[in-house]
């Protein structure tokens, strides 16, 4: 008998122990969930749009239609068609263009891009981006293959010159 003379079975020792691990993960994933949620992309009117924002959209993208506006922080994201394409334009709260991706076809794209594009891989090209950057960094082009009946997907980025940005 140990000395005091409390004998506690084991597996009611370790349920005791466990019971406060247990709330300490239930609060933890309750407060990363709320931070999850709190960081997720919130849909927002026109309105909750600001005017600098809402400005420097329409000078970028006149005739812009379907527009859908999403706000993460101070970034404010537009999801909308322009010129025949799906687009998405990310702006900052005091109206600077972020950057636009546009969601293209082989018809869209320079002769080079689609040359090194159907060299690198022989898997089916499944979808074809454009990122327009403010931040100094050149336009790209994603390319996103995927082979039927695979997990897998690669990804090449092409300057507009055909030339390798890189591989993923």
């Amino acid at each position: 008998m140990p000395p005091g003379g409390l004998v506690i079975p084991q597996k009611h020792l370790f349920a005791t122990l466990r019971k406060p691990v247990d709330s300490m993960k239930k609060m933890l994933l309750l407060t990363l969930l709320s931070l999850l949620l709190l960081l997720a992309g919130c849909t927002i009117g026109i309105k909750q749009t600001p005017k600098a924002v809402r400005q420097a959209f329409d000078a970028l993208f006149p005739g812009a239609t379907h527009v859908e506006w999403e706000s993460v922080l101070s970034t404010y994201k537009a999801e909308f068609y322009h010129d025949g394409h799906e687009k998405e334009a990310q702006f900052d709260k005091d109206g600077s263009w972020r950057r636009t991706k546009t969601e293209l076809t082989f018809l869209d794209i320079p002769a080079p891009v689609m040359k090194a594009a159907q060299e690198y891989c022989d898997w089916e090209i499944d979808d074809i981006l454009l990122f327009e950057q403010a931040d100094g960094v050149p336009a790209y082009y994603q390319i996103e293959y995927d082979r039927e009946q695979s997990d897998r997907e690669k990804q090449l980025l092409l300057f507009p010159d055909g030339s390798v940005f890189t591989r993923l």
